[in-house]
């Protein structure tokens, strides 16, 4: 079976609704490390979409990327990956 991890762009944090995107990435057979570079690529991918036209996108690009990282990495419930993206999971 095939995992796959979906980045996202949050809505919230642009205009335009439509301007929302999302990759999938394949998290079969794959270590840590190619996860952790494969999430921030398509953060980046989909950030540098969503911010395309804004005020201030420094400052959007910014936290889409550290939203959209959190929000995969959360997903993965993954604690190695989670320490890769120097974040914490939230415990249940």
């Amino acid at each position: 079976m095939i995992r796959l991890l979906t980045v996202a762009a949050v809505a919230a944090l642009v205009a335009s609704p439509a301007a929302a995107q999302s990759v999938r990435i394949a998290t079969a057979g794959k270590s840590t490390e190619q996860l952790h570079t494969e999430i921030s690529a398509a953060a980046k991918k989909v950030c540098r979409q969503a911010t395309v036209g804004a005020s201030f996108p420094r400052e959007m690009y910014a936290s889409c990327f550290k939203a959209a990282i959190a929000q995969a990495v959360s997903k993965a419930n993954d604690p190695a990956l989670a320490a890769a993206a120097k974040l914490e999971l939230a415990s249940n």
